[in-house]
């Protein structure tokens, strides 16, 4: 005789393999799209599966089958990157490749110029966090500041460097957001 819990694990199973069939695939290639390389998009595409069969049982409405796997796959990149520990610190060589792959963007002077305009208390956790690959959290305790504090001070630095940015030059972007070229603004002298 069957149990009630074995039954719910036979198709608990039988489930998860039919999510492999719908959805491995176009997982495979989403992955794969924000990792860059076939094997990590492999090895993440297995960590999201075990994520699903973990969490199979809690699904509450599945109609949002598909956005809840997504969702997964997304929170599974992004513990992808903040694992990672090949945090290199940024020489300031910020480029960007137009569509033959000639260097058409050179932004690191002005880049490093407004990075060390922005005020010491933005400026610090910006380049903290951002260039010297520190987590916010141990940014946060190293300046005496709340995570929600350092958090908000890494995000308005960036807005002010777009800002200058802004200013100093006008931007054309590829489809993939990547600055094709910069066209300086008469105020601008970098």
């Amino acid at each position: 005789m069957i149990t009630t819990e074995q039954s719910t694990a036979g198709a608990a199973k039988a489930t998860a393999g039919l999510l492999w069939q719908d959805f491995s695939g176009p997982l495979r290639k989403f992955l794969q799209m924000r990792t860059h390389t076939k094997a990590d998009a492999d090895d993440l595409l297995q960590d999201v599966f075990v994520r699903i069969q973990k969490r199979l049982p809690g699904l509450r409405d599945p109609a949002r089958l598909q956005g809840w796997v997504y969702r997964i796959a997304r929170n599974t990149v992004i513990d992808y990157y903040r694992t990672r520990h090949e945090h290199l610190p940024l020489d300031f060589e910020v480029e960007a490749e137009d569509f033959e792959g000639r260097d058409a963007v050179d932004l690191s002077g002005a880049l490093r110029k407004f990075i060390n305009a922005l005020p010491p208390a933005y400026r610090v956790p910006l380049v903290r966090h951002e260039y010297q690959g520190e987590p916010l959290q141990e940014v946060a305790v190293a300046l005496g500041l709340s995570l929600t504090a350092t958090k908000s001070r890494v995000r308005r630095a960036r807005l002010m460097l777009r800002k200058l940015l802004d200013q100093c030059c006008r931007f054309e972007f590829d489809q993939r957001g990547r600055v094709i070229e910069a066209i300086p603004r008469d105020v601008c002298d970098c």
